[in-house]
């Protein structure tokens, strides 16, 4: 295979041969030798699927019969210049006349000149079904009455032809691209010309599209076998180019992917996935030109990203479906949210379970002919692994990140570039990287300012493994950068899976990986760069979860120092909140501090509200203000207002029994939008129980 860019070009000499058929040229050259006559002619067939290397073989046929016989001259015969018969003629009679001895053939050349004179008009009357038109008999008449007949013409240019005593092969390549009425045209030219003596021909055409061809234009009925025998009139000997044998493909695809490989993960698992669609590849590439135009077509694609942007295997698949089945290609992206989630969407109910309905793929199959879905059906499942159903064997699916069958790297492979809404995964690496450096300017950058879908791609792309620091003081220094953006980031409490939470929660991997022996200060530094209560007991919450999943036994000696700072900051700050009754700050998080507390030393908290309430520096019912919520409903524009639902068990905790003349005043009217500490107050009125005696 050439190196450079594919062209498509023909083999000019068996020197470049690469699929063993220079003997099988050199016997066709010889059959052709042998068969000749200067007595008779002879038609042989060259017959071969598109791209199978027709022209290939045709050269160095060629090459072989007059290396070993240079006594033969070849005419090239190009039917698709003209397209009817006149035309035709003057083509043919030129090609022949070019390839004869300047001064013997003169006389020869003047023969053929008076044939073709004589049989263009003839020869352009020639119906295809039915009689000539009586204008078309009249001009006829006329060129007959000037001219010698067809006959007398054709045995003097044959006589002359014969004299001269060279052998001359008559080559027309690709006589399957010509158009039906264009093609019979030409094969009645062969069959009017066909017997000058002396002269051979060789024709190479796909059988499927000569006979398909012929059918279109009527002549021939496509059931009865007839356009197989039409042509048995005209090829005396049908010759074949050889099939590609697998091993062939194998190895002409090997060489070729090769050409374009990348670096690639030592995972143990490259070239397995491939390995295992081999016959995917074999059954779709059948010809040398189907492997090399794929090969090209990956050359130009995958370059377009850098390497680790995308999976490369995934597009080898798609540019498999791609060139095979393009109209399956085309309706992929249509199929987006089916394909990437296996489901249609709708909601599948039975006396057990509420599922989703799952996606047939065979409706997207239709596009495909009947004999090749099942190949397709591998591809699609290979790249989209939740299509597969229960009776189908393992399916070959990439392992990798970067793969079509994710949802936020599906649109690159379809656009073959990084669209504006997407990340580079190189940009997010060198973020993730300077951050941990201590560089947070990058990092920030990216994840403040940004719209919501971008920022939840680029966290997601950041928390990938291969960007988790190794060393604790690259894990930490990289958690104080994320407590930061933490600060930057706004609370949405509406969602279950905010960009914030999943901040959060990065930064409790990072603080969970620390080994056990890191001092605590460490850890706290940490936490304390999230400038919000409620915030830094979120992540720690996340903190205290991962830790119970990651120690069975003995716990890291920064968890009970850095949990105990926690629990007295967040008794203080909800005592001081406390204090500063209705002044208190709005949207604080005083119910992160209370539940956190209540967790880990609840006898504190009870003490400590108890002193104050006995002190007279709280009232009773600024307490329960604390503990009246306000909701809203998710998925529509937020409408805050109170809750009815007090947290009744909440405030049995913190309250110190006993009456009190607060308990027994009258819910009030009050704006349920009004969420200030005041209102809330008034809204506790009347809907507060005190506490029983005895917890």
């Amino acid at each position: 295979m050439k190196k450079n860019a594919w062209t498509d070009e023909a083999l000019s000499s068996k020197d470049e041969d690469a699929l063993g058929r220079s003997p099988y040229a050199e016997r066709a050259a010889a059959l052709i030798h042998a068969t000749h006559s200067f007595e008779s002619s002879a038609v042989f067939g060259l017959s071969g699927p598109w791209g199978s290397g027709k022209t290939s073989l045709v050269n160095m046929i060629v090459e072989e019969l007059q290396g070993q016989h240079p006594e033969w001259a070849v005419a090239r015969f190009t039917p698709w210049a003209t397209s009817d018969i006149s035309g035709l003629l003057g083509e043919f009679h030129s090609s022949l006349a070019e390839v004869l001895p300047k001064k013997k053939g003169k006389q020869v050349r003047q023969a053929l000149a008076v044939t073709a004179s004589v049989a263009a008009p003839a020869a352009n009357l020639i119906p295809y079904a039915g009689g000539a038109a009586a204008e078309g008999a009249r001009l006829i008449s006329e060129a007959l009455a000037k001219s010698p007949s067809w006959q007398v013409a054709f045995s003097k240019a044959s006589k002359e032809l014969a004299e001269l005593k060279k052998p001359i092969l008559v080559v027309v390549d690709d006589i399957d691209r010509l158009h039906g009425d264009e093609l019979l045209a030409l094969l009645k030219v062969v069959r009017l010309l066909g017997r000058f003596a002396g002269v051979q021909y060789l024709l190479a055409y796909d059988d499927e599209t000569l006979y398909r061809s012929m059918t279109a234009s009527s002549a021939v009925n496509p059931h009865d076998g007839s356009a197989e025998r039409f042509m048995e009139k005209i090829v005396q000997y049908p010759i074949f180019v050889p099939p590609l044998l697998r091993h062939q493909q194998v190895t002409r695809l090997n060489t070729g992917l090769a050409q374009i490989s990348r670096e690639t993960v030592d995972d143990g698992l490259s070239g397995q996935r491939l390995g295992a669609l081999v016959k995917c590849f074999t059954d779709l590439l059948t010809t040398p030109r189907a492997i090399d135009r794929y090969v090209a077509q990956l050359q130009h694609h995958i370059p377009l990203l850098p390497p680790n942007e995308i999976d490369d295997e995934d597009v080898q698949l798609l540019t498999l479906i791609r060139v095979s089945f393009p109209a399956l290609f085309n309706a992929i992206p249509l199929y987006r949210s089916e394909l990437l989630s296996g489901h249609t969407g709708e909601m599948k109910f039975d006396a057990k379970s509420i599922t989703y309905e799952p996606f047939d793929i065979e409706s997207l199959l239709k596009v495909v002919p009947t004999d090749r879905r099942g190949t397709a059906r591998k591809l699609l499942v290979s790249l989209f692994p939740k299509n597969q159903t229960k009776d189908q064997l393992s399916v070959h699916a990439s392992t990798r990140r970067q793969s079509v069958q994710h949802e936020e790297y599906f649109d690159r492979y379809f656009a073959m570039g990084i669209l504006d809404h997407d990340v580079s995964d190189a940009t997010v690496d060198a973020a993730v990287k300077a951050a941990t450096s201590g560089d947070s300017e990058p990092l920030t950058r990216l994840l403040i300012g940004t719209a919501d879908e971008q920022r939840s791609l680029v966290l997601g792309k950041c928390q990938s493994p291969s960007n988790q620091p190794a060393g604790d003081p690259d894990r930490a220094q990289l958690a104080e950068v994320l407590a930061e953006i933490a600060n930057l980031l706004p609370s949405d409490d509406a969602v279950p899976f905010s960009d914030l939470d999943q901040i959060l929660a990065w930064i409790a991997e990072l603080l969970v990986a620390l080994g056990k022996d890191t001092p605590p200060e460490t850890v706290q530094a940490v936490l304390w760069k999230i400038d919000n209560p409620a915030r830094r007991i979120r992540a720690w919450r996340r903190v205290e979860n991962s830790i119970d999943h990651a120690y069975r036994s003995a716990k890291p000696t920064w968890y009970d120092t850095a949990t105990a700072t926690l629990v007295d900051d967040s008794i203080a700050g909800f005592l001081n909140h406390l204090k500063q009754g209705d002044d208190a700050a709005a949207g604080s998080g005083v119910g992160y501090q209370v539940h956190f507390v209540l967790r880990h030393r609840a006898e504190d908290l009870r003490a400590a509200v108890r002193e104050l309430l006995d002190g007279k520096e709280v009232h009773i019912s600024v307490l329960a203000s604390r503990l009246v919520s306000a909701q809203t409903i998710t998925g529509i524009q937020p409408d805050w207002k109170l809750s009815e639902d007090f947290d009744q068990e909440t405030f049995n905790q913190i309250a110190p029994p006993g009456r009190d003349p607060w308990y027994d005043e009258p819910i009030q009217d009050v704006d349920v939008r009004d969420l200030s500490w005041a209102n809330r107050r008034n809204f506790a009125a009347g809907r507060v129980s005190p506490p029983p005696t005895a917890l």
